[in-house]
């Protein structure tokens, strides 16, 4: 079984060697003492088995300024930095064998991530602290899955160069998302708790799955920007639509509302929508539910009341 090892920076010259039971490190300065930095560093080369270590967390007390001590890690998949004294990401081109980085300085917003393309890694959490920590992103050759706190406005043209898969934007403080088609190869989106977004804006036509939630203040009609959407599913939306308003959404096959002000006419969904599949929305009642269920007998049709299969 795998265990976790923390090392004090005060008492650094005490770790000789790490056994092959400890494969995550977390490196921590409980009492705030002044610690000699290139000395702390320089001693992991001393230290023996450090190649066991697969999870390196900078913690959020460490007085460490920048990573150099990566260095002598040469097996990390998982980096963790929460230091609050942080000041760049010198040593990050170290880290080539990358599964995740999660940065989250709590704001220390003298940190740069100037230099962080410079690492190898697939997939990415950061909360933002500064705007150009978005530009750090830009040169990502590796990156696939990105989730974003707290972003300010961002243009996504800058990252059209990063091979993402996925972006999840949590809390962000933009009132406008535009054209995630400049990432060619974006197909899955979350927007979730961005209780100052508005509408979308745009291009969108390249994704294909989105989640959304809790977004107040998201004008639900301009989820007609999505041309290419196969799957979306909105909880906890309050702005008031009608589900033709997102019509003519020619491939979308799963459409989801649950506690949505959407409201659905008694309608042959397929004029709007002629792939779908199935249609959720929470609020419907059932017996208004079975009479749409009557003109489109060949879509599953559902609420929180009631559930139809397709009738063949």
């Amino acid at each position: 079984m795998s265990m976790e090892l923390t090392v004090d920076e005060a008492n650094f010259t005490e770790i000789e060697d790490i056994t092959a039971a400890y494969d995550r490190l977390i490196i921590g300065n409980e009492h705030g003492l002044v610690v000699d930095e290139q000395a702390f560093i320089e001693h992991w080369r001393l230290v023996k088995g450090t190649e066991h270590i697969e999870c390196l967390t900078i913690d959020y007390n460490s007085t460490l300024k920048n990573l150099n001590v990566i260095r002598f890690f040469p097996n990390i998949k998982i980096l963790n930095l929460y230091g609050k004294k942080l000041l760049s990401v010198e040593g990050i081109e170290c880290f080539q064998q990358g599964e995740f980085i999660n940065i989250n300085t709590d704001g220390n917003r003298r940190r740069s991530l100037v230099g962080l393309c410079q690492a190898s890694v697939k997939r990415i959490t950061l909360v933002v602290e500064r705007e150009d920590d978005l530009s750090a992103l830009n040169e990502c050759e590796n990156l696939t899955k990105l989730e974003l706190f707290r972003s300010p406005e961002l243009d996504l043209v800058e990252w059209s160069r990063v091979p993402l898969k996925l972006i999840a934007f949590k809390r962000c403080r933009f009132k406008e998302l535009g054209n995630t088609a400049a990432i060619s190869t974006l197909k899955d989106i979350r927007v979730l708790g961005c209780r100052n977004l508005e509408r979308f804006t745009a291009d969108h036509s390249r994704i294909t799955y989105i989640i959304i939630d809790n977004c107040k203040n998201l004008d639900l009609r301009t989820l007609n920007t999505f041309k290419g959407i196969e799957a979306i599913i909105v909880n906890s939306c309050p702005l008031e639509m009608n589900l033709i308003e997102i019509g003519k959404l020619e491939k979308v096959k799963h459409i989801t509302f649950i506690r949505c002000n959407v409201e659905v006419d008694l309608i042959n969904l397929k004029e709007y929508f002629p792939n779908l599949e199935s249609l959720h929305i929470s609020k419907i009642k059932k017996d208004y539910g079975l009479k749409l269920k009557e003109l489109n007998p060949d879509i599953e049709i559902s609420s929180d009341s009631f559930r139809s299969e397709v009738t063949t």
